[in-house]
């Protein structure tokens, strides 16, 4: 990456950077830093995975998806560096990105890491200010199977003499981060510690905003929220209290409890860690409603686990097939789970609305792979 970069005078140095790893969260993260910043004006660009419909939805100027012109001219600049050979699909995705950001004058940049954050295709800036806002176990055939090993991992994303922002993390993780900072000279800022989120109010600092209620459901959400503000703040944007305060009502998030229709939701949740929000998220708003799972999950997950805690509030089950190199055949989920309404189903649509009139409420889950090929087909 960084020879290819050279080869285009490193396009990713050219704007002030807020760069994202870690397990859950990254997206909402980047969500509500959008907001914020459309909210106070700002002029910004996200790079963000997986795409939700195509390519074009992960390389945003403003909130808008990248025209497909823009992205020619990117990768024939590409072409004409002799980048040939050089990349792989998601590395030459990163390079086009930071292509299209520099040809544009931007306040700030969000980039989400793809995995990890180490060795990460975009773990490629001189300066940066790093956002962490969760670590948990995934991807254990890349980043390991341990706290530590993973947390090694996403510690990568730390600049010299830079400022590192955590949520709230196992104690494995956190003494991860620290000699990581130790090592580089960095600073940690710290959820719970530097800076919190308590009856709708942040505080960080001599800076307080009350009155915020994001609508993206889930208590994780407000955490997410309190670092997406800390980050801005750290990037030396003055923020205005009332401008916030619209700006988390506004977030939005494709993909994590994703309003798409009354008692419809979609939610990406693929590992442990984000089950178990999707979980609690569901208990605490639809306590006494019978919820209806639709399911794909890609072979690598750990879908044992996905699958008991989604039985435990579940009245029902479907099993899909989805058009992905590692999806997990629906026959294997329907043997493994020990629910008694199950079924694997190809007719899609017709289930998506068959509980919603009655007020149940209807959950797509699994995978984020899942949904984007359900919107495809749906127009959702």
């Amino acid at each position: 990456m960084k020879k290819a970069l050279e080869k285009l005078d490193n396009p990713q140095n050219k704007h002030k950077t807020i760069h994202v790893a870690g397990t859950n969260g990254k997206g909402s993260t980047i969500a509500f830093m959008r907001a914020i910043a459309k909210e106070h004006g700002l002029c910004y660009g996200s790079f963000t995975s997986p795409s939700i419909i195509d390519v074009h939805d992960q390389i945003q100027l403003n909130g808008i998806n990248v025209k497909p012109e823009q992205m020619d001219m990117a990768f024939e600049k590409m072409q004409r560096a002799n980048l040939s050979g050089m990349l792989t699909d998601f590395e030459l995705l990163t390079v086009a990105a930071f292509l299209v950001f520099e040809t544009e004058t931007l306040d700030i940049v969000f980039i989400e890491a793809g995995m990890g954050g180490r060795f990460d295709s975009t773990n490629v800036f001189q300066k940066s200010l790093a956002v962490i806002p969760s670590i948990s176990i995934d991807h254990t055939n890349f980043l390991g199977d341990t706290i530590e090993k993973i947390s090694w991992h996403k510690a990568g994303i730390l600049k010299e003499d830079s400022k590192l922002i955590i949520g709230q993390l196992e104690p494995q993780a956190k003494t991860v981060f620290l000699q990581e900072a130790l090592e580089k000279k960095g600073v940690i800022i710290e959820y719970g510690n530097d800076f919190i989120v308590h009856n709708n109010s942040y505080s960080y600092d001599k800076t307080v905003f009350n009155g915020l209620h994001p609508s993206m459901l889930g208590n994780h959400q407000k955490s997410n929220m309190a670092i997406a503000i800390t980050a801005l703040l750290e990037s030396s944007f003055p923020l205005d209290e009332s401008k916030v305060q619209l700006a988390v009502k506004h977030a939005r998030m494709q993909g994590r409890m994703e309003r798409i229709e009354e008692n419809l939701y979609f939610d990406g949740a693929h590992n442990k860690a984000s089950i178990d929000s999707l979980v609690e998220t569901i208990k605490s708003n639809f306590p006494h409603k019978n919820i209806h799972f639709i399911v794909g999950i890609l072979k690598d997950k750990d879908y044992i686990y996905m699958l008991r805690k989604l039985e435990k509030i579940g009245s029902s089950f479907e099993f899909v097939q989805f058009h992905h190199e590692r999806a997990l055949p629906p026959s294997e989920l329907y043997k493994h789970c020990l629910h008694d309404d199950k079924r694997i189903t190809k007719d899609m649509e017709e289930f998506l609305f068959k509980n919603i009139q009655n007020n149940d409420v209807t959950i797509v889950t699994g995978s984020l792979y899942f949904i984007s090929e359900l919107r495809l087909k749906t127009g959702k």
